[in-house]
């Protein structure tokens, strides 16, 4: 079989949204060969079994970013290697154009030549028993939202005073090494309140039908695509879940 080797090695977000372009190549008769720092492993290795992702200790400069995947994959017999990067310091990418002209998530599709719909087509093997563990861990109420305000570079002020007929406000925690854990209680919650995460990714990407309010952190180019009916809130608004649980009511 024809090996392709992705390179997108660490970015949970970054990872799941370029899941579906495993999947679609891999449905095309290829071995899917995917370098990613050691410690996603756990949430990727059972979920996605079209990939063979290979871990490997992960520095945050070129040579974990690009250099150390690309050695990998070259050693494997990639006969195809897409770097999914639209922008990497002091590195040149795969196509300036297309960096220049689409969002982050709209060039990782248009680089590998995926139609950019397939994003919508996440597929990945849940565990029922882990999921159903976590959500009888943090779930004490009926009525509950799920909130995650902080991320690698940003930080938003947390405020309860306005909730509604909320019970329980649940702050997504890392409770767990698989992120995957966490669907269940996403869509059974009564709304969400996600900063620009792999969590809203995840929930965007599965169609979940629940409330939900996307909080920006990011400028246009990096912030993704979002096809879910979302409320839309600025990193800059402290009152954040409040606001967005009153707009829902």
């Amino acid at each position: 079989m024809r090996k392709l080797g992705l390179i997108q090695s660490r970015g949970l977000g970054d990872i799941i949204i370029a899941l579906p372009i495993a999947k679609y190549y891999h449905d095309r008769g290829w071995t899917v060969l995917w370098p990613i720092d050691e410690r996603f492993l756990p949430s990727f290795a059972a979920a996605a079994d079209y990939v063979e992702f290979i871990p490997f200790t992960f520095t945050a400069n070129v040579e974990g970013f690009l250099m150390n995947p690309m050695r990998l994959l070259k050693g494997r017999g990639c006969e195809k290697i897409i770097p999914l990067y639209s922008y990497l310091t002091n590195t040149s990418v795969a196509d300036a154009t297309l960096a220049a002209s689409l969002k982050f998530d709209e060039y990782k599709y248009a680089i590998a030549g995926v139609p950019f719909a397939e994003k919508w087509n996440l597929q990945i093997r849940r565990d029922p028993a882990r999921e159903q563990q976590l959500f009888d861990r943090v779930v004490r109420a009926q009525k509950y939202v799920v909130r995650q305000l902080e991320g690698s570079n940003c930080r938003l002020a947390a405020d309860d005073t306005a909730l509604g007929e909320c019970e329980q406000v649940i702050d997504i925690e890392p409770l767990t090494d698989n992120i995957f854990d966490w669907i269940l209680v996403l869509e059974r919650s009564a709304l969400l309140v996600l900063i620009d995460s792999c969590y809203a990714n995840l929930v965007d990407q599965l169609g979940l039908r629940v409330r939900k309010t996307f909080v920006l952190r990011s400028d246009v180019r990096f912030t993704p695509v979002l096809r879910g009916e979302w409320r839309v809130r600025g990193a800059n608004q402290s009152q954040a879940t409040a606001r967005a649980f009153a707009a829902h009511s």
